[in-house]
């Protein structure tokens, strides 16, 4: 039987970071045990939040919602790029460091492009998960798009985020570019370093939101 690596933050652990302007994640019951002999819970959480993934909708306007889009997008051979030794705080990574790294055009044709940097592991949950990590160039991910890239998964902000939620047209270049080729974004995976030098898939299936532009998903790698 195939090795399953779960690559997903907790809902409602103390590992999750808040996305500046966005709400947590909140539950509350409804029914439990002494009032009703079984328990069921109120859920309320941001589309963005934790382990998750985007649709072309989230930066796209008039785009594809999460549940249009093919499962295929979402699921699938992927390529890790093991950029811990490069990744610098609030540094852009480069399409050189990609490409030391193991990405060209072909490894990352219709491949899960997987960017390894450890952030995750260290700051989520913490104050310094957005705004103070590595995050992606504009030209790395113009080259993983001109590659093929089948979608791209982070342990980071993959965009360099504004001073304020505030934000306007001209911020999150990457979600932008990306997105507007139906390259879609998965997000804030961990348990990343069980994967170095292994062939695996990724299967990040969003939950089906009728005009979602994202949604959480139970991100799991399944090891060849």
């Amino acid at each position: 039987m195939a090795e399953l690596i779960d690559l997903t933050l907790t809902l409602g652990s103390e590992r999750i970071s808040l996305v500046p302007g966005l709400v947590g994640v909140e539950t509350e019951s409804i029914q439990t045990h002494a009032t009703h002999a079984r328990s069921n819970q109120k859920l309320c959480l941001a589309t963005h939040i934790g382990t998750h993934v985007d649709a072309p909708f989230h930066f796209v306007d008039g785009a594809t919602t999460i549940e249009n889009m093919p499962l295929e997008k979402y699921a699938g051979p992927a390529l890790l790029l093991d950029l811990r030794s490069v990744a610098k705080g609030q540094t852009p990574l480069s399409v050189s460091e990609l490409t030391d790294a193991g990405a060209n055009p072909a490894s990352v044709e219709g491949k899960i492009v997987v960017l390894f940097t450890g952030w995750a592991e260290a700051e989520s949950g913490g104050p310094r998960f957005y705004g103070h990590g590595p995050y992606l160039s504009t030209e790395g991910a113009g080259y993983l798009a001109e590659c093929g890239a089948n979608a791209v998964a982070v342990d980071f902000p993959i965009d360099k985020h504004p001073e304020t939620p505030l934000s306007t047209i001209k911020d999150f270049p990457v979600h932008r570019l990306l997105l507007g080729q139906n390259i879609p974004l998965i997000e804030n995976l961990i348990n990343l370093d069980k994967l170095v030098g292994k062939e695996f898939e990724l299967w990040a299936l969003p939950l089906k939101l009728k005009g979602g532009d994202g949604a959480a998903t139970r991100a799991v790698a399944r090891v060849l």
